[in-house]
């Protein structure tokens, strides 16, 4: 089975993340302005998987807004290891694993120097 990065994204100071267009077009997700979509993060194993949720999604589920922004559940943010704070950027890494999309922390990369 092969792994597709579909985006990479940052958790800011307040919990949340841009979800990457290819991720909410895998998803289906289209939120509109009188409708709004669900997100539901599920620890699998050692993965965390996201899939489109449903109106009776558990406490597990975020909203995604209309600019494709959604809160990273807490559970999801201590099973990753992530922290938001003002010195550290903490990146997050979306595959699609045959038909799943699985989020994890991305390892930082420093750009060669001159």
């Amino acid at each position: 089975m092969t792994n597709e990065l579909l985006g990479i994204t940052i958790l800011s100071r307040g919990g949340t993340t841009t979800v990457p267009k290819q991720v909410r077009e895998v998803l289906k997700l289209k939120p509109t302005l009188h409708e709004k979509e669900k997100l539901l993060w599920t620890q699998e194993g050692d993965e965390v998987v996201v899939r489109k949720g449903t109106p009776q999604s558990s406490f597990r589920k975020t909203m995604l807004r209309r600019g494709g922004r959604a809160a990273v559940p807490k559970h999801i943010r201590e099973v990753l290891k992530l922290k938001s704070t003002l010195h550290e950027e903490q990146r997050m890494l979306w595959i699609r694993k045959g038909d799943e999309i699985i989020v994890r922390k991305g390892a930082l990369q420093l750009s060669p120097t001159d």
